[in-house]
């Protein structure tokens, strides 16, 4: 996997000054009939546990990795889980993970110089105005692995669960539409 340069997704300033530098990157958009107003709140308000196919999705994969991995958490992750990382309403919210530190608490410029081990990955929705009472809500995922055995790894886990993760940004997308269209 070949590093993408800082800008080369037309990705949020936030999300770029956080990550600017990464191998792994998944983007998705949905048109909302609301104001940016509205649908930033919708970003906030949502949770993986909304999103039906994200319980069904992670219940599966507590399966095998109870097998591979050993214990794994008591509970599925939830938004709550992310570094609240950058809120810039009505338009910028990122959100991250840091693997392999062993600390929980980050600051946003402790998450962007992070060298490492183990890997970053920040969750950016960018909400952009596009006129006539519509706005277009953004979502890009992107995952710097620190060091080469965890890249080696990560590329194995992305070409696996990509698909999947795709399908729960979709379908969280798709909630956060009917939730902002609903405040109108």
């Amino acid at each position: 996997m070949t590093l993408s340069p800082q800008g080369a997704s037309g990705a949020s300033a936030e999300l770029d000054r956080l990550l600017p530098v990464f191998q792994f990157t998944e983007r998705h958009q949905i048109t909302v009939r609301a104001d940016t107003a509205a649908a930033f709140a919708a970003v906030e308000a949502i949770d993986l546990s909304d999103s039906t196919i994200a319980r069904v999705l992670q219940a599966i994969w507590r399966i095998p990795a109870r097998l591979f991995l050993g214990p794994v958490p008591p509970k599925s992750m939830s938004t709550r889980d992310f570094i609240p990382l950058s809120r810039i309403p009505p338009r910028d919210l990122v959100r991250g993970l840091v693997a392999g530190a062993g600390r929980r608490s980050w600051t946003p410029e402790e998450f962007a110089a992070h060298p490492g081990p183990g890997f970053k990955l920040a969750w950016g929705f960018t909400v952009t105005a596009l006129g006539e009472g519509t706005c277009r809500i953004d979502t890009e995922t992107r995952v710097l692995c620190c060091d080469a055995a965890t890249r080696r790894w990560f590329t194995v886990y992305w070409m696996i669960i990509r698909p999947w993760s795709g399908l729960i940004r979709r379908d969280m997308l798709r909630l956060m539409k009917r939730r902002a269209e609903r405040r109108l």
